[in-house]
């Protein structure tokens, strides 16, 4: 089996297979006349990675895709692992395994601190050590509950193809200290507002202030939910201050008459019984959509704020996948600065690389990990804390 990137000619081959690993829907015609331009098919070949078979078949493929995610306020370079697909006949190959075994290395080599994925099951990617990573909340509540909040003046519609510099300032302001953001530039603008009313009932509004400034906007769409009530689908909304927010519910309220509910995905930090009046009307559910790794130790380590005061913490590490991030390492914070180091000094806690990448984004406090297999603490709970404490965490995007 021969792991590498893929030629532009033979992406073709790549979007082929997810036809049929996918809900994708092919015909024979289009079939054949993909395979005859392979030209016109080589877009996001430079991502693609393929396992061949001894014949040169591609059997296998993923895609490393890399971005910038927020953490602690500040870009850092990710590697997105998404579209891997494997041909039903080459399922015990252990294809998929013979790629991480080259990706995973190389992505901390090219400087990506992180990699997250979207899992079609969360045992599969743990053999690879990555680790639930962030849940997403939807509230779904009758919008009549948003009466309270009055229809805004300053509402602009946003045309498909128009200018996005002014959803930027606001996502910007709003993702400052939410981690695992996406970092997003002016292609992941146009792809995200590249939005039709018309044919997919896919709405795009954004609010001005009095001074003319954005402060809030709204990504939704239509639909009936299971019970066929028609539904608004908040796809994104976001906000400067509590005025862009008050404004966006009031927007929302003023579309009741045709629509009866709302579902809302949230930051984690959102409490939306405190802004409805009714708390028994809100139902939430819970989504473990994204898991996440750290491929790099001490760069993602030197990600973290110091504490408040002086103190010192040792965590004892085990990367099974990347053992060269194995080892003893302690953080000294005083005066706002804050110090990593490796030591061969007893640790006041030991744990797994999957730990490490809850804490270090703020998933999870040190008394929650404690709850894990493979996690033991023995020492300086309270100095623990303070350095992985809980963080706002938001993730909107589907890779």
């Amino acid at each position: 089996m021969e792991i590498r990137k893929l030629k532009p000619e033979e992406n073709v081959h790549y979007k082929l297979m997810s036809a049929i690993c996918f809900t994708k829907h092919m015909s024979p015609e289009d079939r054949y006349a993909w395979l005859k331009e392979p030209e016109k098919h080589a877009d996001g070949y430079e991502h693609a990675w393929g396992a061949f078979d001894d014949s040169g078949r591609l059997i296998s493929c993923m895609l490393v895709v890399p971005a910038q995610i927020m953490i602690n306020g500040s870009p850092v370079k990710v590697g997105l692992i998404c579209g891997v697909t494997t041909l039903p006949e080459a399922r015990n190959a252990r294809c998929v395994r013979k790629m991480f075994d080259i990706v995973i290395p190389l992505m901390k080599q090219e400087g990506m601190v992180f990699s997250l994925l979207y899992p079609f099951s969360l045992p599969f990617y743990r053999k690879f050590n990555y680790e639930h990573a962030f849940v997403r909340r939807q509230a779904r509540f009758p919008i009549s509950e948003l009466a309270k909040y009055p229809y805004p003046d300053g509402m602009k519609v946003h045309d498909k193809g128009g200018p996005w510099a002014d959803f930027a300032k606001v996502y910007e302001v709003f993702t400052q200290n939410k981690n695992l953001s996406m970092v997003r530039g002016e292609k992941e603008w146009e792809k995200l507002l590249n939005r039709d009313p018309h044919q997919k009932k896919e709405f795009t509004y954004i609010h001005y202030n009095d001074q003319s400034q954005p402060d809030g906007y709204v990504l939704y769409n239509g639909a009936f939910n299971d019970s066929n009530v028609y539904t608004l689908n908040i796809r994104e909304l976001a906000w400067t201050d509590n005025t862009g927010l008050h404004a966006m519910l009031g927007f929302i309220h003023g579309l009741r008459s045709e629509y009866s509910e709302v579902t809302w995905p949230m930051a984690s930090d959102i409490d939306v019984f405190s802004l409805l009046d009714n708390a028994w009307e809100v139902h939430l559910g819970y989504d473990a959509v994204v898991m996440n790794r750290i491929l790099d130790v001490p760069a993602a380590l030197d990600l973290i704020k110091a504490p408040s005061g002086k103190g010192s913490a040792i965590v004892k590490l085990t990367d099974k996948f990347l053992e060269s991030n194995t080892g003893t390492y302690m953080a000294s914070w005083e005066n706002a600065s804050i110090k990593i180091e490796k030591t061969s000094q007893a640790p006041d806690m030991e744990l797994d690389i999957e730990t490490l990448t809850q804490l270090v984004t703020g998933y999870i406090t040190p008394a929650q990990a404690a709850y894990r297999q493979g996690v033991a603490i023995h020492s300086k709970m309270e100095e623990l804390s303070a350095l992985f404490p809980l963080k706002t965490l938001y993730l909107m995007e589907h890779f």
